[in-house]
């Protein structure tokens, strides 16, 4: 237990270099993009295995079957399409394989009774592969960091630098710009949130000890804590 506050700041610190490569590569040519990623090995590394450790906490047993998912509820049973039923060209024994078939606009696949389907890739909810899981948001497919009773990502968000009158109520106007965000999914319902404390306490209700703990603290130390509490709250309530 004495260690606990050590794996949680490496959690957190390999989250946060996460984010800020995310940021920075998004705007750099080829070879800056080399050469932070080269940085990113030698500031992750010594974290890495720590945080690899750390994730055995949400289910030692706990593996993703790779294929793809069509609905939330795919995905909280863990019960995707496997890739033996993926209509495509592709060698299923690719490494890449679904990432590749994803990178189309439509995905073909036999369904429960061998009927071949098709749907548009927009339209899928998500994907695991070799060990990884993804969700697709704002017409990408974002990684999963962290799988537990409340799951975090990041994903991109396009946001407008407003200058003068807007053309119309409720049109979006000015320069747009893309902004890397911290994002939560409730594993109860499906619902996805912005990572703020304010979600954060509200996410914590089912927990009156959590709940009670995370309201007495200030503002500021709210806004630091709200990785601790989600680690906290995984560790109370496993899936």
């Amino acid at each position: 237990h004495k260690q606990k506050p050590i794996r949680v700041r490496n959690f957190f610190m390999c989250i946060y270099v996460n984010v800020k490569f995310r940021e920075k590569f998004a705007n750099f040519d080829e070879m800056q993009g080399i050469k932070y990623l080269v940085l990113l090995f030698f500031v992750v590394s010594p974290l890495l295995s720590q945080a690899q450790n750390d994730s055995l906490l949400y289910g030692a047993n706990f593996r993703l079957a790779d294929g793809v998912y069509l609905t939330f509820d795919n995905f909280r049973t863990n019960t995707p399409i496997p890739k033996n039923r993926i209509v495509s060209e592709y060698d299923t024994t690719r490494l890449d394989f679904i990432r590749q078939v994803l990178s189309k606009n439509s995905l073909n696949y036999k369904d429960d009774n061998g009927t071949e389907q098709v749907i548009s890739t927009a339209k899928i909810w998500g994907y695991a592969e070799n060990g990884a899981c993804y969700i697709w948001l704002n017409s990408a497919f974002n990684r999963i960091m962290v799988i537990g009773s409340i799951c975090h990502f990041t994903a991109y968000e396009t946001t407008y630098a407003y200058a003068g009158s807007p053309v119309g109520y409720g049109s979006q106007y000015g320069t747009p710009q893309q902004q890397l965000t911290q994002l939560v999914l409730n594993m109860k319902n499906g619902n996805i949130s912005h990572f703020t404390s304010d979600v954060m306490l509200k996410l914590l209700q089912p927990d009156p000890v959590l709940f009670q703990e995370f309201s007495a603290i200030s503002k500021k130390k709210k806004k630091q804590s709200i990785f601790i509490y989600l680690r906290k709250f995984n560790e109370a309530h496993p899936l």
